[in-house]
């Protein structure tokens, strides 16, 4: 998870919210995971027969949370993007040298 572009931070996760690994702005950071988790819960109210949750976007100003399951593991990077750019849905990454 290492590789992605412009990745502030990571978590692996179990299921229940127990954290595997994590890495840049969220290493070690129970609080986030906690949150992410609960809200990976309340979310299955949501879900309608015969459909899996498959990703969530959890975006801010200067950042966004992009939340996978997989594996039975629960995924999280935390990206950088340019907040004049969220326009049609999309989210432009920020490079360095902009």
């Amino acid at each position: 998870m290492e590789r992605i572009p412009e990745q502030m931070g990571y978590l692996i996760m179990t299921m229940d919210g127990a954290v595997i690994s994590s890495g840049g702005d969220l290493e070690n950071n129970e609080k986030i995971a906690d949150i992410i988790s609960k809200t990976i819960s309340t979310s299955k109210s949501l879900y309608v027969p015969d459909e899996q949750f498959q990703n969530m976007s959890i975006l801010f100003q200067h950042y966004h949370y992009s939340v996978c399951v997989s594996n039975k593991k629960i995924h999280v990077s935390k990206i950088r993007h340019d907040p004049n750019a969220l326009e049609n849905d999309e989210v432009r990454m920020v490079t360095e040298g902009s």
